[in-house]
């Protein structure tokens, strides 16, 4: 069985279209509309047409929907035959006494008997017309009763057959050989398609499946192995089908206007404490998600992902290990939108982590998390509070452009090299706590905009700017033996270079760090070089 789908907005629809019905009978009635017909007047039609269709639209507004409330049988009361045998008696005995007593208005003794016998059969008649239609209402209910039987024969029979499906599919996933495992995940993922309703408990089996230890590889002649080499190779092919159904599922681009039917919406995901092999949820979207202790092997993206509530990745380790032979690996969330609190708390990223264009709807907590590759926040946006305290920046962090629009807190952040906060903007808030690294402060703007931005702080008060071009904004280079201020080339921006290069020639951007989002990573290369420039 399967809910109506619109059925209320049928109803609605029903109503108001009995509505307007009704006006245009009233409208016709006062115009003196000609009939249809012999016996047939216009407005008759048009009222009974808006009774119909008033019936229709509460009949789909107040019917429950027969898939989840499963009322229990009502016995037939002995009120309901005390009441039907009183509907009997009391039409045909008032059917009789309104026809006698106009018998008893005839002028002549012979007519009256004659009109007394006909009130008699007319009343009886009636009398049995009454119990027709307790009968009529009695099969009515009959019927219903046995639809109402089958209806519920065919979902059991439903809910049998997917229960089997669904328990033979749990049933392989614990089996030996992965080609049964991979079977179990399809059968599982076939049944979800098809029963919206189960999908939840599906996908909870299926992150429990990712969530248990993986299955070790065959011992080998001693040596050390890599994490991936330590897991059985088919059992990586299962595990990768099974990130692969969750995120197929979903996925919702929002380049998509309408919703795709592979999508499943308002899905949990609990992996925590799983294994996860280079995940890619770009583009999906989730209710809840869970990833607290979660081990993530490679290229972890989650960009232009949606969470819509609590998102948890606190004591996540992200890990650069380049064994699948790739050069390039990153923790990639760029444009992804938080709705909801998400949690960071004491993840380590081994590799660069990029939350380019990430929107923090509310609190971002970072405390205590650690990134041994560079993090970029470049135009993130942190609507509530930012809370990055006793965080450990093993490389650059690059913070440009971002805006801060709740709380910020760096107390106690550790940074190996200078952070870059060039063009970061601050909303001044009455009351709102913020601690930004040393070397930074806020400077208010003059344009009565009620926000600021963060400068360079030499320690002597003052933000020193090294040019500005008319744009407000202050760019801080540092000269010395590694770099130094030398011209400009016409692209609006002072270009640093290094000692004992030629003269006029740039400090490019590191080498190996191709891959997605190499255009962007240069600019965020040169945006570090200006941090490591500016420091001390």
């Amino acid at each position: 069985m399967r809910r109506h789908p619109g059925r209320g907005t049928i109803g609605v629809g029903s109503l108001v279209a009995a509505g307007a019905v009704a006006t245009a009978a009233l409208v016709a009635s006062r115009a003196g509309a000609p009939d249809v017909a012999a016996y047939v007047p216009l407005p008759g039609l048009l009222a009974l047409v808006a009774a119909a269709l008033a019936g229709v639209g509460a009949g789909l507004i107040l019917a429950r929907p027969r898939r989840d409330d499963r009322a229990a049988l009502r016995v037939l009361s002995w009120w309901w035959v005390l009441g039907g045998v009183v509907l009997i008696v009391v039409s045909m005995w008032s059917a009789t006494a309104v026809l006698l007593s106009l018998a008893d208005t005839a002028p002549d003794a012979a007519k009256r008997v004659e009109m007394r016998l006909d009130a008699v059969k007319t009343g009886l008649t009636v009398g049995a017309g009454a119990v027709g239609l307790v009968a009529l209402l009695l099969g009515v209910r009959r019927q219903w009763l046995g639809e109402r039987t089958q209806a519920y024969q065919e979902y059991d029979a439903d809910e049998r057959r997917v229960t089997e499906l669904y328990t033979k599919a749990a049933d392989q996933l614990g089996h030996d050989k992965a080609a049964v495992r991979l079977a179990g995940l399809h059968a599982l993922e076939r049944v979800a398609q098809d029963n919206p309703e189960h999908r939840q408990t599906i996908v909870d089996v299926i992150c429990a499946y990712l969530r248990m230890p993986p299955v070790p590889a065959a011992p080998g002649d001693g040596e050390s192995m890599s994490q991936e080499k330590a897991v059985d190779p088919q059992e990586l092919q299962v595990r990768a089908t099974a990130q692969g159904i969750l995120r197929n599922h979903l996925r919702w681009s929002r380049s998509e206007p309408v919703r795709p039917v592979t999508f499943w919406p308002d899905i949990d995901l609990d992996l925590t404490g799983a294994w996860l092999m280079k995940p890619a949820f770009v583009d999906c979207r989730m209710r809840e998600a869970r990833f607290g202790g979660v081990r993530f092997e490679g290229f972890a993206r989650f960009d232009r992902a949606t969470f819509e509530d609590v998102a948890v990745f606190g004591g996540t380790v992200f890990t650069g290990r380049a064994a699948w032979g790739e050069a390039n690996y990153k923790v990639g969330f760029e444009g992804a939108v938080f709705r909801g609190d998400v949690m960071f708390r004491e993840a380590v990223f081994g590799l660069r982590a990029d939350f380019r264009e990430v929107t923090f709807e509310r609190a971002a907590l970072f405390s205590r998390a650690v990134f041994r590759d560079r993090a970029l926040f470049r135009t993130t946006t942190f609507a509530g509070d930012a809370i990055f305290g006793d965080a450990v920046f093993e490389n650059e962090a690059v913070f440009r452009q971002a805006a801060f629009e709740g709380g910020a807190s760096f107390s106690e952040a550790r940074f190996t090299t200078v952070p870059a906060f060039w063009e970061a903007t601050v909303r001044e808030a009455p009351g709102v706590r913020r601690s930004w690294p040393t070397g930074w402060r806020e400077a208010t703007h003059d344009d009565g905009s009620g926000s600021a931005r963060l400068v360079r702080d030499d320690g002597s008060g003052t933000a020193r700017p090294i040019r500005d071009d008319g744009s407000g904004i202050a760019r801080l280079v540092r000269d010395d033996s590694s770099a130094r201020l030398v011209r400009d080339d016409g692209s609006g921006a002072a270009r640093p270079v290094r000692e004992g290069s030629r003269s006029g020639e740039p400090v490019g951007p590191r080498t190996g760090d191709g891959g997605p989002g190499a255009d962007e990573a240069q600019a965020d290369d040169q945006d570090a070089g200006h941090a490591r420039g500016a420091g001390s």
